[in-house]
């Protein structure tokens, strides 16, 4: 499970979703999710879940992630998923699409009378939900596996520095964004060389009553938060030995002026989210 974390996973390449800059992904990141909230309050209009599957599908396609990897990353979520779309489908009020039963549940002399009924808000809640969690999944894992976490960070650095008259600080906030994406693959090797040490003693994380793995994942929070703050401390005293601040204009490594990739992009790919919102 340990492996599967998508964040940070960056893999090398020269693709035409590569060359993108980080400012236009998230920039485009943003659109996507304007148009998945809009098009949830349009019910039955699938134009734009179903173009923004075919992008991406494309984007994976051009940066040469195979499927395998995909669902090795994003299984975990579709099988939670499943499990809540049942409950949603019974759920949820409106107009009634179809009614099940009833069935009667034996509960030694007690027969209890139970009536299943799926409505047309509960459909579309499912689908549309449903498929805004995956495309979203979808969206951060295309991004930080084609886009290093240096050039996401001074992205994110670029596009908030307009908001600097209003007080945000806004390279702080990259810089925060560049450790936290670093941080969590630390953080997950570590835990996972502490699970390997306690098996080795004889602990146990997939045996037992559920009451028992608590208690043994548990065992783990302790050392893990320690590692967390020590390294924390040896970051901030490597930042101030090196002189760190944010009163300066800082230089920027990856995120140049946008290209005419860039700009057809962002021309192109609102065009089609927005032509399928009116038309499908």
């Amino acid at each position: 499970m340990l492996e599967n974390m998508p964040i940070s996973a960056y893999a090398e390449g020269t693709s035409l979703v590569h060359r993108l800059r980080a400012r236009t992904k998230l920039l485009l990141l943003g659109w996507l999710v304007v148009m998945f909230f809009l098009a949830n309050h349009h019910p039955f209009h699938y134009g734009v879940y179903a173009v923004s599957f075919a992008l991406f599908a494309l984007a994976f396609f051009d940066a040469h992630i195979s499927w395998g990897y995909i669902w090795r990353r994003m299984r975990l979520l579709v099988i939670l998923l499943a499990i809540g779309i049942p409950f949603s489908l019974i759920w949820t009020t409106g107009q009634t699409w179809r009614t099940f039963g009833p069935y009667v549940l034996n509960y030694h002399d007690y027969k209890l009378p139970i009536t299943v009924v799926v409505t047309y808000d509960g459909i579309w809640f499912s689908v549309s939900f449903t498929a805004i969690f995956l495309l979203l999944f979808l969206s951060s894992m295309l991004i930080t596996t084609t886009t290093t976490p240096v050039a996401l960070s001074e992205g994110i650095v670029l596009l908030l520095r307009p908001l600097r008259w209003i007080g945000l600080p806004a390279d702080e906030f990259g810089l925060m964004t560049l450790v936290s994406l670093r941080f969590v693959p630390v953080l997950m090797q570590e835990l996972n060389q502490l699970m390997k040490a306690q098996i080795s003693r004889g602990a146990s994380f997939s045996t037992g009553s559920l009451t028992a793995r608590i208690q043994g994942i548990a065992t783990l929070l302790a050392p893990l938060l320690q590692g967390a703050l020590r390294r924390a401390d040896n970051l901030a005293s490597a930042l101030e030995a090196r002189g760190y601040g944010v009163t300066g204009k800082a230089t920027l490594l990856h995120e140049g002026r946008l290209r005419w990739l860039d700009w057809l992009m962002l021309l192109v790919i609102p065009a089609l989210t927005l032509l399928a919102y009116l038309k499908l």
